[in-house]
C-alpha cells in the first residue's frame, strides 16, 4: 500500500489513527452509565417536590437567589427535561430518526470489529483508518442533512425557557442545599425565598 504524502509530512494519520484506536465501545458505555447514574442521584421527586403546585409563587426581588438555588437543587430534573425534549424531537422527525439509526449501525459495525478488515470500494482499498474517516464524513453529512443541530438547539431553547421559568417561580424554603455551592457556610445556606 502506498504511503499517504500528507500523512508522511504531517504525521497526522498516525495521531488520529492512534486516537481512534483508543476509543472503544466499553469505555463509551461505562461513561454513559456514569453520567446517567450521577443524573439519577441528583434528581428530586417529580410530583411531591418538582411540580408541586403550592410551591409556585410570583417571584419577588429575590429571583436571582431562587434561580441559583433551584438550578443547583433540581439540576438532575432539568437535565432530564432536556433529554426528554431531544428524544421527543428525534421521534417526531422520521428523517432524523432514520439517519441516526443508520449512522449508529455504521459506527457500531466499525468499532466492534475484532480484526479490522480492508474494504474495497470503487477499486480502492480502504483500511481501518480510511473507513473511520469515511464514516466521520458520512456522519457529518447525515447530521447536516437531517437537521440534528437544529433539533438540539430547539430542545436546548425550550428546556432553557422551561428551566428559567421553573427556577424563578418555585419557592426554595423547603430545600436543603449545601451552602458550599454558594460560597456560604452550610448552616446559613443561600437564603430563603
Amino acid at each position: 500500500m502506498q504511503a499517504d504524502p500528507l500523512a508522511a509530512t504531517t504525521g497526522m494519520q498516525g495521531q488520529i489513527g492512534d486516537a481512534l484506536k483508543s476509543v472503544n465501545v466499553q469505555s463509551i458505555a461505562s461513561t454513559g452509565r456514569m453520567v446517567i447514574g450521577l443524573t439519577q442521584r441528583s434528581m428530586r421527586p417529580w410530583i411531591t417536590d418538582f411540580a408541586a403546585p403550592l410551591r409556585f409563587t410570583k417571584p419577588s426581588d429575590d429571583w436571582a437567589v431562587r434561580m441559583r438555588t433551584n438550578l443547583s437543587y433540581f439540576k438532575g430534573n432539568y437535565a432530564a427535561i432536556f433529554v426528554i425534549m431531544v428524544i421527543f424531537s428525534i421521534l417526531t422527525n422520521p428523517l432524523l430518526l432514520f439517519s441516526l439509526v443508520l449512522v449508529s449501525a455504521g459506527w457500531g459495525f466499525l468499532l466492534t470489529q475484532k480484526a479490522p478488515q480492508t474494504i474495497t470500494l470503487g477499486g480502492k482499498a480502504l483500511g481501518p483508518f480510511e473507513q473511520k474517516c469515511a464514516m466521520a464524513g458520512i456522519t457529518f453529512l447525515a447530521i447536516f442533512a437531517s437537521g440534528l443541530s437544529t433539533t438540539i438547539f430547539w430542545a436546548l431553547g425550550v428546556s432553557t425557557v422551561a428551566t428559567s421559568i421553573h427556577s424563578v417561580c418555585h419557592t426554595t424554603e423547603f430545600h436543603i442545599v449545601d451552602g458550599d455551592e454558594f460560597g456560604a457556610p452550610a448552616s446559613e445556606g443561600p437564603g430563603q425565598a
